[in-house]
């Protein structure tokens, strides 16, 4: 039935390219060993590729790899990749560590190279809980 319909049908590699190797290597240990082990700069590649497949637990692992590597550095960019991934966990986690490290938050190129909407609403959920009170 599919047979004539796929242009891969006819190759007998098929190259994948849209995650790194270790994010999708880190995909297949986690299909069989069900762990994951992979730094955090490297968790918001599989967060992707585990959100593209539905796989809720693998997304809840990648969420607490992140948790344990934020900094002030990445804080932004990871808030940023947790409303894109709809992690509402790690987004609340983000945006709370991002609240109480503002100064340092707004200084980095992350926060600056930021999506206008998203800053906004960034800004706008900081001043309401209080994140720009002396």
């Amino acid at each position: 039935m599919f047979q004539s319909h796929w242009n891969e049908n006819s190759k007998e590699v098929i190259e994948i390219n849209q995650f790194s190797y270790p994010v999708y290597y880190s995909f297949l240990q986690y299909l069989y060993t069900d762990t994951v082990d992979l730094p955090p700069e490297d968790a918001i590649g599989l967060l992707d590729l585990a959100t593209s497949y539905c796989e809720n637990r693998l997304k809840k692992l990648c969420q607490h790899i992140i948790k344990r590597g934020i900094t002030v550095e990445n804080a932004f960019l990871l808030h940023s990749a947790a409303v894109q991934y709809e992690a509402k966990d790690l987004e609340d986690f983000c945006f709370k560590f991002c609240v109480n490290h503002l100064t340092g938050v707004t200084q980095t190129m992350a926060f600056w190279r930021m999506d206008g909407m998203l800053l906004k609403d960034f800004v706008v959920k900081a001043g309401q809980c209080g994140g720009f009170k002396n």
